[in-house]
């Protein structure tokens, strides 16, 4: 069963949750409170109740490629990379909707990502031309 596969952390406003070049060993569901994820100052996405950060290394155990601070007060759901290799064995199907879900998601933020950078090769063509 999933909810016993992990547990429930909470954390202060300002509070790292994790930090870039840890290790990263646990995906964390967002039960509630808002949260960063940055790269020094630089915030690359803002993610709350319903979303969830570290799932790579539900893959792969491998260095955080980013940080996470919570913006308010936060609940998560820690569960652990081992904690999913038990799951697959013991709950498949449980297993099975997590893992699509989380499949569901990357997709659309690499077809947002993929938006973004159009767009940043759109305005680089037209600044170019824009300079001829």
């Amino acid at each position: 069963m999933l909810s016993r596969a992990g547990e429930i952390e909470s954390y202060n406003p300002g509070e790292a949750i994790v930090i870039e070049g840890s290790l990263g060993d646990a995906l964390f569901l967002i039960l509630s409170g808002q949260v960063a994820v940055h790269r020094g100052a630089q915030t690359f996405a803002t993610l709350q109740g319903g979303e969830f950060f570290g799932e790579m290394s539900l893959v792969e155990p491998l260095p955080r490629s980013a940080s996470v601070t919570a913006m308010s007060a936060t609940f998560l759901f820690r569960l652990p990379h081992d904690a999913l290799r038990e799951l697959i064995s013991n709950d498949a199907q449980g297993a099975s909707i997590l893992l699509v879900q989380i499949v569901k998601t990357l997709s659309d933020r690499l077809r947002r990502a993929n938006l973004m950078l159009s767009s940043v090769d759109m305005l680089a063509d037209w600044l170019a031309g824009s300079m001829v």
